[in-house]
């Protein structure tokens, strides 16, 4: 246990000390992978799948905050949508401003959240950012989940109706535009796992914010269980019952990444809990501390020894400094 603490600290230095590189690279990464997804899974414009426009797009989002990616995915996902049908660009674009729209309104500063959903819905996997969420962030946050999600299953939808996206009849157009709907309003799946993620997100915001012991603890593991529930009962009564291994997948690994959150972000040490009782003027006060668990950092102080003398003064001097017995010297 001391060797993980000694290596979060470390991380933590390196991290305040090298933090605008980091961050670069980070969000650099996370633009080569996001924007190589956009063209795997909808790259109907030729132009834009060359490896040299995803490196370009992901070393300016290294730059700029990470709502400039957000932006630009959803660009580049637009692009992709009108060289495949107007009408699904048309709805695109509607349903892309409505989400920034809620997402610049409620959950501004989450962008990290918007991005990681979308993407952890396409390996299939997305149980993990309620819990994160609500561990870490506001109950506001979950517009920002709530954006990524949909993004997923808009961008599945039209993976799905591909042949009536492409058909070129002029009396399809209508089609178009229906099958472009029916994408929210027949999708069941997208409405259970987005009041899968609510309920998830809030229990665990509702329980790490107690002031009971163990409480992130607690939210992780009653959040997963509540998750995990929903999907299985979920799933079972949608007959897709295909799903439930990806299901117990994404929990384990939700309840692996929750437990390493704990462990940077709250790990506290309940053996040593004070509480604490003092008033002014209008109120009483009862405070209950609970420590940190860190380990100090290790100054490693090293003495040159360079006796000027090697005769019986400078011996002495030297045995002095050292403390050791001169008799042992003789």
């Amino acid at each position: 246990m001391t060797g993980l603490l000694e290596a979060r600290e470390k991380l933590r230095i390196f991290y305040g000390k090298y933090e605008l590189y980091v961050t670069a690279g980070i969000k650099f990464l996370l633009g080569i992978l996001v924007f190589s997804m956009i063209n795997e899974q909808v790259g109907y414009m030729e132009r834009l799948r060359h490896p040299a426009v995803v490196l370009m797009l992901s070393l300016v989002c290294a730059f700029l905050p990470v709502n400039a990616m957000v932006v630009l995915a959803c660009a580049m996902l637009l692009l992709h949508l009108f060289a495949l049908s107007l009408e699904a660009c048309a709805i695109g674009l509607c349903l892309f401003l409505l989400l920034l729209f809620l997402y610049g309104k409620f959950a501004p500063k989450n962008g990290y959240s918007t991005i990681l959903t979308s993407v952890l819905c396409f390996f299939q996997v997305p149980q993990v950012m309620p819990v994160s969420t609500g561990m870490l962030k506001e109950p506001s946050a979950y517009f920002s989940v709530l954006c990524g999600a949909v993004t997923y299953f808009y961008i599945r939808g039209v993976q799905e109706n591909l042949a009536n996206f492409t058909a070129t009849e002029e009396t399809e157009e209508l089609a178009k535009f229906t099958a472009a709907l029916k994408i929210f309003t027949e999708n069941k799946e997208m409405y259970l796992m987005l009041a899968a993620f609510f309920i998830t997100a809030m229990v665990v915001y509702l329980i790490r914010r107690q002031s009971i012991n163990y409480a992130w603890r607690i939210a992780l593991f009653v959040g997963n269980m509540v998750q995990l529930v929903i999907f299985l009962v979920g799933y079972i009564l949608l007959d897709m019952t295909e799903k439930i291994v990806w299901v117990l997948v994404g929990t384990l690994l939700s309840v692996v990444i929750s437990l390493i959150l704990e462990f940077f972000f709250y790990n506290l040490d309940y053996s040593r809990v004070e509480r604490v009782q003092f008033e002014d003027d209008e109120y009483y006060y009862f405070v209950k501390a609970v420590p940190k668990v860190f380990v100090a950092r290790k100054e490693k102080r090293v003495k040159r020894i360079t006796p000027k003398s090697r005769g019986a003064g400078g011996r002495r001097k030297l045995d002095q400094e050292l403390d050791i017995d001169e008799d042992l010297l003789e």
